[in-house]
C-alpha cells in the first residue's frame, strides 16, 4: 500500500515538474518576443499582436495538466481496490 502511495507521490511531483518547465517556456517564449520589440526600439504595443498566441500556449499547458491531474486521481482509486 505504501509503495501505491508513494508512487503517485512521485507521479504528482514529476507532473508538477513538467508543468513548471511548460510554464517558464511560455513566459520564456513572451519575454523573448518583448525583449525584441524594446530592443527594435518599438516598445511594449507590438508584442500585444502576439497575444492570441501567448494565451494560447497558456490554455493548452492548463488543459494538459487539467488533464493529467485527473487522470493521475482517477487512477487512484482503482490501485487501492
Amino acid at each position: 500500500m505504501k509503495t501505491n502511495s508513494h508512487d503517485q507521490a512521485q507521479q504528482f511531483r514529476k507532473l508538477i515538474k513538467r508543468a513548471a518547465l511548460a510554464y517558464s517556456g511560455a513566459i520564456g517564449i513572451v519575454a523573448l518576443a518583448l525583449a525584441i520589440s524594446i530592443g527594435h526600439g518599438a516598445g511594449w504595443k507590438p508584442a500585444l499582436a502576439g497575444m492570441p498566441l501567448y494565451v494560447t500556449i497558456f490554455v493548452a499547458i492548463t488543459y494538459q495538466l487539467v488533464k493529467e491531474l485527473r487522470a493521475l486521481k482517477r487512477k487512484a482509486p482503482e490501485d487501492e481496490v
